[in-house]
């Protein structure tokens, strides 16, 4: 599944990814890693679009018990309601030293879930264009 950011900035997308990222490898012990991204960002050719993914179902992300989730919490706050915020703290802060499954706590948030598209729903609404040969 691909999650259609509110956003629709290419930077805003690394950005989430990151802090996905973030969750699992916080600053301080990734600084050194050359790649600090969840998952891929992609831009619909018309740029009115951003998408990260994919996030697979059965993906549960470590969260470090160090993790900052009042940082990632704070970036996506825009695309939620201040409840569902709430709830994904809550949902991350709990796993810590654990892990969780990212696409249910998008499911879970009524402002998140109806923006899931899969590969089929993106190929189909023109986000993977075929070149004439």
């Amino acid at each position: 599944m691909y999650l259609i950011l509110s956003n629709p900035s290419v930077e805003y997308g690394q950005a989430i990814s990151h802090e996905l990222w973030m969750l699992a490898r916080p600053r301080g012990i990734s600084d050194g890693e050359t790649s600090q991204f969840y998952c891929g960002v992609m831009s619909h050719p018309d740029g009115t679009q951003v998408a990260i993914g994919p996030i697979d179902s059965d993906q549960l992300v470590p969260v470090h018990a160090q993790a900052d989730v009042p940082a990632f919490v704070a970036l996506i706050s825009e695309g939620v309601t201040a409840e569902e915020a709430t709830a994904i703290e809550s949902a991350i802060t709990a796993a810590k030293g654990g892990r969780v499954n990212i696409l249910q706590l998008v499911e879970a948030s009524p402002s998140l879930s109806p923006n899931l598209i899969n590969r089929e729903q993106m190929e189909a609404a023109g986000w993977f264009p075929t070149e004439e040969v």
